[in-house]
C-alpha cells in the first residue's frame, strides 16, 4: 500500500512544473490512492464474511411444524472459540419444543452438539442462541443441523 502512494505522489510531482498543478496532481493521487484502499478494505471484509458462512439444515418435519430460518451467524463467546450459533427462527405457526443443534465437519462426523426450548406463536420471529462446548469450533467447512 505504501508502495503505491510513493509511486503516485512521485509521479504527480514529475508530472507537474507549476505549484498550482502540484496541489492538483496531490490531491488526485490521494483521492486514486484512497478509493484503493476503500476497495481493499471492503473486498477483505466480504472475504471475511463468506469464509464464516455457515451450511444450515432444517429438517422437513420441522418446516412441517411451522418453524422457518433466517439469517444464521456464528461468533465466539468470552474463550474466543467460534461456538455460538445465531439463528433468527420465524414461526409460521405456533411452536413450543426443544431444538437440537448439532454441528458436523467436512467428513460428516459429528463434534458438537446444543440443545435450546423455544416456544413462539404464529407470526412471531426471534434470535435463538446455541451456545456449544468451548472445544467446538464451528468454521466454513462444516455443516450445521437443527432437529
Amino acid at each position: 500500500m505504501r508502495f503505491v502512494l510513493v509511486t503516485l505522489f512521485a509521479s504527480a510531482l514529475l508530472a507537474s512544473c507549476s505549484t498550482s498543478s502540484v496541489k492538483d496532481k496531490i490531491n488526485q493521487a490521494g483521492d486514486a490512492a484512497g478509493q484503493v484502499t476503500g476497495e481493499f478494505i471492503e473486498g477483505a471484509a466480504k472475504g471475511i464474511q463468506k469464509a464464516f458462512d455457515v451450511k444450515l439444515e432444517l429438517p422437513q418435519n420441522l418446516q412441517e411444524k411451522g418453524v422457518e430460518f433466517g439469517k444464521a451467524t456464528v461468533s465466539s463467546d468470552s474463550t474466543g472459540t467460534d461456538n455460538l450459533l445465531v439463528v433468527y427462527v420465524i414461526f409460521n405457526k405456533d411452536f413450543k419444543g426443544i431444538l437440537t443443534a448439532k454441528v458436523f465437519d467436512d467428513q460428516n462426523q459429528e463434534f458438537g452438539r446444543s440443545r435450546m426450548e423455544i416456544n413462539g406463536k404464529k407470526g412471531d420471529a426471534s434470535y435463538i442462541e446455541f451456545h456449544f462446548d468451548k472445544r467446538t469450533n464451528i468454521d466454513s467447512k462444516n455443516k450445521v443441523v437443527v432437529e
